[in-house]
C-alpha cells in the first residue's frame, strides 16, 4: 500500500500492485519488484499505467464521485471505475520504462453543466483565486450551480479539492494554500455542479502554476 511521509504536503511512498513508487532526485519514481523477465514491455507498460492511475485519482476520490456520479457507465462500473479508464486511457503518455501523467488531459468529472465563459486561476500570495463570467443567458445553467476545484501537486500526487464551491454567480473562488518554503508546481482544473448534485459539468483544464514561496 502506498503511504505517505510526513511534510507540508507530503511524499508518496509505497507498494501498488507490483510497483513500488519512491522519491528520487525530488521525484516521485515507479518502479516493478518481482520477476519480470517474463512480461514484456506492453505488459509492464500497462502495469505502470494501473499504478499511476491509481495514485492519481486516491487524493480526488470525493471529487470524482460528485464528478462522475451521472454520467452514463458500463453495467457494474460506478465513478471510480469510470474515471480509472478514461484516464488510464486519456492521461496517460509515453512507453515502459518511461510512462507519465499528462495532467493536460487529466479527466475529474464528465456532464452536460454549461460551464461559465472564461474560466482563469491566477496565483495571489499564497492563494489561488479562481474567476469566471456567470454568462446566465446560456441555456441550461443556473444561478445556484456550485464550482469544484482542484489544484493538483504532480511532485507528491496529492491535491486539494472544493466540490461545493462558490455560486455561479459570484464568479469568484479562492483557495488557501499551505505553508511552506521552497517551489511547487500546480495544476488546475475547473467544473461546476448543480444544487441538488445530480448534473455536472466536464471538467476543464486551467494550466500551470509555479508557486516559489521563498
Amino acid at each position: 500500500m502506498a503511504t505517505l511521509r510526513p511534510g507540508s504536503l507530503g511524499t508518496l511512498i509505497g507498494r501498488v500492485g507490483n510497483m513500488v513508487f519512491y522519491e528520487l532526485n525530488g521525484k516521485i519514481v515507479g518502479r516493478t519488484i518481482g520477476v519480470v523477465d517474463s512480461y514484456s514491455d506492453a505488459q509492464l507498460g500497462n502495469q505502470m499505467g494501473f499504478g499511476l492511475t491509481t495514485l492519481l485519482l486516491n487524493p480526488v476520490n470525493q471529487f470524482i464521485r460528485a464528478g462522475f456520479k451521472t454520467t452514463p457507465k458500463e453495467p457494474g462500473w460506478n465513478f471510480h471505475s469510470l474515471a480509472f479508464s478514461l484516464n488510464k486511457k486519456n492521461a496517460l503518455t509515453g512507453k515502459y520504462p518511461n510512462v507519465e501523467i499528462d495532467f493536460t488531459k487529466v479527466i475529474f468529472s464528465m456532464g452536460g453543466l454549461p460551464l461559465p465563459k472564461n474560466p482563469q486561476v491566477k496565483l495571489a500570495g499564497n492563494c489561488l483565486e479562481f474567476s469566471w463570467e456567470a454568462d446566465p443567458e446560456t441555456k441550461g445553467n443556473d444561478e445556484r450551480d456550485q464550482v469544484m476545484l482542484v489544484a493538483y501537486f504532480p511532485e507528491t500526487l496529492q491535491a486539494m479539492t472544493v466540490q461545493s464551491g462558490s455560486p455561479r454567480t459570484s464568479e469568484k473562488h479562492t483557495i488557501l494554500l499551505p505553508s511552506f518554503k521552497g517551489k511547487k508546481v500546480i495544476e488546475t482544473y475547473i467544473a461546476f455542479i448543480s444544487e441538488d448534485r445530480e448534473r455536472v459539468s466536464n471538467s476543464v483544464y486551467l494550466g500551470q502554476i509555479i508557486w516559489d514561496n521563498q
